[in-house]
């Protein structure tokens, strides 16, 4: 814990990166928080993400955002309004991840897939210092997400609240990146009674992923598939 903190701390304070105070450009290329973003290889293409999760009208061909999801946003984050956006027809109106804006290509890339930025660098120094009874600090980092989410400060002095107060926040701030949300879930034991009751056919052998036929087929010793697959 102490080290995943100096080695966050070291990467905020060095100066290098900056958060976006515009939502609106956290996840084009030219991004000051971005540590880390793979380019698609060709010019003019921009990201899978936004040719998966964008859509124009309903239903949606791949996925949507969650209710639980939705309704877990606080009234008046900033994020919900840069980061998600809605296609309605009739009655029913469907929610999508908005974080990728560009589902064509353009002129030149003008959005890469982020791996790895400085928000996710706060919230785990935040968890850091909670983890280690630091909850001043602990706050302070939380409370800089926030404020940039346009969300009243955190003010709780109570560790087990901060620390649920930063994995809620790791929800709403990396929703739809790399599965986040289920490894916090998962690391923190509490994957199975949050999800099964909100995903469908949910199966607590559904926290392990399958071991790939190829890697089964070239291990001599047998090695066994996982449970559930």
């Amino acid at each position: 814990m102490a080290n995943g903190l100096s080695e966050s701390l070291e990467i905020i304070d060095s100066g290098s990166y900056n958060l976006n105070s515009d939502l609106s450009q956290v996840f084009v290329k030219t991004s000051t928080e971005t540590l880390w973003q793979l380019d698609s290889g060709f010019f003019g293409t921009n990201t899978k993400e936004a040719v998966t999760f964008i859509f124009v009208s309903g239903p949606p061909p791949n996925s949507s955002l969650s209710n639980f999801l939705l309704n877990d946003f606080e009234a008046g984050d900033a994020r919900f309004t840069n980061w998600v956006d809605s296609v309605s027809e009739g009655s029913e109106t469907w929610y999508l991840p908005f974080k990728y804006k560009l589902n064509v290509p353009t002129g030149s890339t003008e959005e890469c897939s982020i791996l790895f930025r400085l928000a996710e660098l706060y919230l785990i120094s935040a968890e850091a210092h909670a983890q280690l009874g630091n909850l001043s600090e602990a706050k302070n980092l939380l409370n800089v997400i926030r404020d940039r989410a346009m969300l009243t400060s955190i003010t709780s002095n109570n560790q087990s609240e901060i620390l649920n107060a930063i994995l809620k926040e790791r929800q709403i701030e990396l929703f739809s990146e790399l599965g986040h949300r289920f490894f916090d879930l998962k690391r923190k034991g509490r994957a199975n009674d949050i999800l099964s009751p909100i995903k469908p056919n949910w199966n607590t052998t559904d926290l392990l992923l399958p071991i790939p036929d190829s890697e089964l087929l070239l291990n001599p010793n047998l090695l066994p598939q996982n449970d559930g697959y």
